[in-house]
């Protein structure tokens, strides 16, 4: 995501460990917090993979916010590694459990939706996906009994993406690198669900004005970008994008822009390379970027 990396094992289970980006620390403390009591991101435990939060109410809240206007984020995740796992699994704090337990502690609290078959988990995560993330972190108390490793914070959230030894125990390094950068691509809709997100549309005036001179407005061109899935728009008007990132010194001249809808314009944020043909603005010449590279 453009910054380096985090990686701490868990206090007292080495064998536990997450991978997770320093900033966060900061998103809930402010600079200065110490980063590593924070574990929100990619999660090892034994045989699993996940992306987890837990004791993180503030990534927390910004992962549901989110993914309110992006709620295709969780099903894009688990859809794209479910080759990499036998078992699909889903848990998380829940506002109806809460209400209907009345109680404060994660058993009290937690929703879990779980199959070995893919095409029913994928229905139920994704048949109401706006009314399944509003469910999600109910209001509970900050803190529980210190030293129990009981999270009570309603902050707790797992979706299961691999299974470890099918990217250990292959038959080559090129293989477990092409499927960890397979793991890391499907995290990464929900690590960008974990930021303050800003406005798109006034960020980018300045190449839309270019973009409007040429090429001029054109539909969502998503599916010209080499290795894009062919997911759906979400209807949206379409915003101007930049290819390479304002915030990496990328122009705002119409040959570093595209055409893309909301939805498709959070999922390639920082993650396209390439520019628009100066001699034919209509034609793009951008793929996506493999994580692999950075393995």
């Amino acid at each position: 995501m453009g910054r380096p990396a985090a990686i701490r094992a868990v206090k007292g289970n080495k064998s536990q460990w997450y991978i997770s980006d320093p900033s966060f620390s900061v998103i809930q403390r402010g600079a200065g917090s110490n980063p590593r009591g924070y574990r929100s991101g990619i999660f090892v435990d034994n045989d699993e993979i996940s992306f987890h939060n837990v004791h993180c109410r503030t990534p927390a809240l910004l992962l549901r916010k989110n993914l309110l206007q992006q709620p295709e984020a969780l099903l894009i995740a688990s859809e794209r590694t479910r080759h990499l796992r036998g078992y699909h699994y889903l848990h998380f704090s829940s506002r109806a459990a809460s209400r209907t337990s009345g109680g404060k502690k994660w058993e009290n609290t937690v929703r879990v939706i779980e199959s070995s078959s893919w095409g029913e988990f994928k229905q139920q995560i994704s048949a109401d996906p706006s009314a399944l993330v509003r469910d999600m972190f109910p209001e509970l108390p900050s803190a529980g009994k210190v030293g129990t490793g009981v999270p009570v914070r309603g902050s707790d959230f797992y979706l299961l993406l691999a299974e470890y030894r099918k990217i250990e125990f292959v038959k080559s390094d090129e293989v477990a690198a092409r499927r960890a950068s397979e793991v890391i691509d499907a995290a990464w809709n929900l690590f960008a669900c974990l930021y303050p997100w800003d406005s798109p549309r006034a960020r980018d005036a300045s190449l839309r004005r270019a973009m409007l001179s040429k090429p001029g407005l054109l539909d969502c061109e998503y599916d010209k970008i080499e290795d894009s899935d062919g997911s759906d728009c979400d209807g949206s008007a379409v915003q101007a994008a930049h290819i390479v990132p304002h915030a990496r010194g990328g122009s705002d001249r119409y040959w570093n822009g595209m055409w893309l809808c909301s939805k498709h314009h959070r999922l390639t944020e920082g993650r396209v390379m390439g520019s628009r043909s100066r001699s034919n603005p209509l034609e793009l010449d951008v793929r996506l970027i493999s994580f692999v590279r950075d393995i």
